[in-house]
């Protein structure tokens, strides 16, 4: 074995000096360091420092819609004759309540009128709009999913209402 001590050596000839010296050091420095506390004072007698816990940050106010889970989905139906209804539907986005819009006793003009300014409300709200009739239409918030069969085959013909 003698050899293979020959070999570590050649390698790294210092190592093992080196090592045992900073060993060496450690245990003197552990020792003074005992030195220095008085006779009467014992670990056990020291009071442990307090410990202060990390502050949790404050949670700032969210500007995204909450979220309202455990509650019961609400479709509010309106039919709509003036364009003066808009902003009482728009409300009803606002306030996270799906709408389904009946707009064949509206006059065709207003009905555009009421379904762009609708349209936009959603939008600005991060809802969406789906046509499911020719003339009904679901304004859905967004906390409202619109699944089925219907909206894909929408989004699959390139229509997004």
């Amino acid at each position: 074995m003698a050899w293979l001590d020959n070999i570590r050596n050649a390698m790294h000839p210092y190592d093992d000096d080196y090592i045992e010296n900073e060993e060496r050091a450690a245990e003197d420095e552990f020792s003074r360091q005992e030195d220095d506390i008085p006779a009467d004072e014992s670990f056990e007698d020291k009071q442990p420092r307090p410990v202060f816990s990390r502050r949790e940050p404050k949670q700032q106010p969210s500007y995204s819609a909450p979220a309202q889970e455990k509650q019961k989905m609400k479709l509010k139906f309106v039919h709509p004759e003036q364009f003066d209804e808009a902003a009482e539907i728009a409300d009803s986005l606002r306030a996270h309540q799906a709408v389904l819009m009946n707009l064949e006793a509206t006059e065709t003009d207003t009905a555009r009128r009421l379904l762009d300014f609708l349209s936009g409300a959603a939008y600005a709200l991060g809802g969406r709009v789906m046509r499911v009739s020719a003339q009904a239409y679901i304004i859905a918030p967004t906390n409202v999913d619109l699944v089925g069969d219907a909206v894909a085959d929408f989004e699959s013909a390139g229509l997004y209402f």
